[in-house]
């Protein structure tokens, strides 16, 4: 008689724990150096049931990774546009400035390349006009003739000048002047600043083969370029064109004269060639208040001695 088929369980004990890992996510970056991430987990098959998550403990000690670096090829260069400077002007129109640099952005260090290995086209601006405020009104702005010129000849007819300036009288009593734009609200005073003059006739060719005269050189250059100097020529007595003597000194012409008695601009203060960012965010130190540290303050030294 043909036995019956009898069916028994067998292998009823768990499967070993084992590491599942799942796919790996987008990379944080498409190029420099980036990270991807993916889950974990854990998983046991036990008898006539799925696969479920169980504690770490059960797998194996080596756990596969869980990041990995990825796109770790440099960036194409790019520009690296710094903070922009304070306005150069407290009121009115003025300027503001920064550094704008190429930049490698690859991994691990940032690098300064030259401005030809980037984009022409879309270099951001490196200044930029600015305007805090309109100016208060200015009271002791006023137009100021200047006292004539001498005449343009020294002998026959000449012309002699003077010119119209846009200032103001400072507290010691000194005229400051300005560009003229500064007082175009002002009416301008409707004068002569040209008129003919005549010291008298020149003497004749016989005269003055006959009579003695001063003669006087053509001014020499100013000594000052500002701030007030001083002009000389060489003024002779002469007779038939040799010297000589018989001129009457009263009438001796000047010989020192002054000029260039504008006021010279205040010199810029030029920054210390030495005192340089080497970071690029060396902006944020002086936010955070870590300028009087050592190292902090040496590295981001452009950034920590910027006026707020």
């Amino acid at each position: 008689m043909k036995p019956l088929t009898e069916t028994k369980l067998c292998n009823t004990n768990p499967c070993p724990a084992y590491w599942s890992a799942g796919e790996w996510s987008t990379c944080s970056k498409s190029c420099g150096g980036g990270q991807q991430s993916r889950l974990i987990q854990c998983v046991q098959k036990r008898a006539f049931q799925r696969e479920e998550v169980v504690a770490h403990s059960l797998c194996p000690v080596s756990t596969p990774p869980q990041v990995q670096m990825c796109n770790s090829q440099d960036c194409p260069p790019e520009w690296s546009p710094g903070p922009w400077s304070q306005c150069s002007k407290t009121c009115g129109r003025g300027l503001k400035k920064r550094d704008v640099y190429c930049k490698s952005t690859g991994s691990p260090k940032v690098k300064i390349l030259p401005e030809s290995m980037c984009s022409r086209d879309h270099r951001p601006e490196s200044q930029q006009t600015c305007v805090l405020g309109r100016c208060p009104k200015n009271d002791r702005l006023q137009w100021v003739i200047s006292s004539w010129s001498e005449c343009s000849a020294s002998c026959g007819p000449g012309v002699q000048r003077r010119e119209l300036k846009c200032g103001e009288k400072s507290i010691h009593g000194k005229l400051l002047t300005f560009p003229q734009r500064r007082c175009r609200n002002l009416k301008k005073p409707n004068t002569k600043l040209e008129e003919p003059c005549n010291k008298g006739a020149c003497p004749s060719q016989t005269l003055y083969n006959m009579v003695s005269g001063w003669y006087s050189s053509p001014w020499q250059q100013c000594t000052v370029t500002c701030g007030g100097g001083v002009q000389t020529r060489s003024v002779q007595c002469l007779r038939q064109g040799r010297p000589a003597s018989g001129c009457l000194p009263h009438q001796k012409p000047a010989v020192l004269r002054a000029c260039n008695t504008n006021f010279c601009p205040v010199p810029m203060k030029r920054d210390d060639p030495s005192c340089v960012d080497f970071f690029t965010w060396c902006h944020l130190v002086p936010q955070h208040g870590v300028c009087n540290h050592k190292f902090y303050g040496k590295q981001c030294c452009k950034s920590c001695t910027k006026k707020n």
